[in-house]
């Protein structure tokens, strides 16, 4: 019998999520409500640990704005969680260096230039904003476009026909994925 995607997620997400983990994703899905419209942009949840929700922010202003709205959204959040935080810390200095969850981030942290795998002129995550995605297909939609989006002006690898880095065809003659298949066949 088929299942929805939905529930497929679901149950996968129960599975493979530690407890810790799946606070921590209720947190991200209830984010836009507690915040409100204009915060949604400039700030997103990063990491839970010990009950201490730690939020970047996209600027030292916003910190402090929200820190001052802690109190109200810490109790907005325990109303809707399991499992109270005990507190939520603000920082501008995480908004460049940990991944947005919501996909617009482009590489990441160890992709340089000199990567066979790097791809350059790929649209920066300032002037690609994804929507926040209600359910997970609408989020795999936005993901899968945003992938054709980049793809779309690569070239093909000879082998499978995949759009390919131009680094790897240079390095390899064929994609990353050809090419290890490859060699685990010697």
């Amino acid at each position: 019998m088929f299942q929805s995607l939905n529930q497929i997620l679901g149950r996968l997400q129960v599975q493979l999520l530690t407890p810790e983990q799946q606070q921590f994703q209720s947190i991200v899905d209830l984010w836009p409500t507690v915040v409100g419209q204009m915060a949604i942009a400039h700030s997103r949840p990063i990491s839970l640990s010990r009950g201490v929700l730690q939020v970047a922010t996209s600027g030292a202003s916003w910190s402090q704005q929200l820190t001052l709205k802690r109190s109200q959204m810490l109790r907005r959040l325990n109303q809707r969680l399991s499992n109270p935080l005990n507190d939520i810390k603000f920082s501008a200095a995480l908004w460049h260096s940990q991944p947005d969850f919501s996909g617009s981030e482009d590489r990441f942290p160890d992709e340089s230039p000199q990567h066979p795998s790097f791809v350059q002129n790929l649209p920066s995550p300032s002037t690609e904003v994804s929507p926040v995605a209600a359910t997970p297909e609408a989020a795999f939609q936005n993901w899968a476009e945003r992938i054709q989006r980049r793809s779309h002006s690569l070239p093909e690898c000879p082998q499978c026909h995949c759009p390919t880095p131009t680094g790897e065809l240079q390095r390899w003659s064929v994609c990353a994925m050809c090419f290890s298949q490859q060699r685990l066949h010697l």
